[in-house]
């Protein structure tokens, strides 16, 4: 049995999404991302499942989530892509990373970016 709470320290609270010209807005990742669900309760929540793999430049997690209002489940995919921005300047400093937030159907199929952690 996979520890909920574990799972749950594995997501990001928030991710940003980018607004053109106009900054970034922060939006809870508590919420079911599905369609025809407004669920925003974290208690209505339950990851149950986590996969990880590596790939040349990038990590990859996958968590697995139950929505108890609409009884679906949901997938977030965040994404670290690695070595992203090197400094020209100090050539000792590790490579920026940047991370994308994804959600995906119980089938895989992508339901859109949500946004950068």
């Amino acid at each position: 049995m996979v520890d909920e709470e574990d799972l749950r320290d594995s997501i990001p609270s928030y991710a940003f999404i980018a607004l053109a010209r106009r900054g970034m807005e922060k939006i809870s990742l508590d919420q079911c991302f599905l369609k025809d669900c407004d669920n925003q309760d974290p208690k209505l929540l339950q990851p149950f499942k986590k996969e990880e793999y590596e790939e040349e430049l990038k990590s990859i997690k996958k968590i697995h989530i139950k929505c108890k209002k609409c009884n679906r489940i949901f997938i977030l995919k965040l994404e670290t892509l690695k070595y992203v921005a090197k400094s020209t300047k100090d050539k000792n400093e590790e490579a920026l990373s940047m991370g994308l937030v994804h959600a995906l159907d119980e089938n895989g199929k992508n339901l859109g970016h949500i946004g950068y952690f």
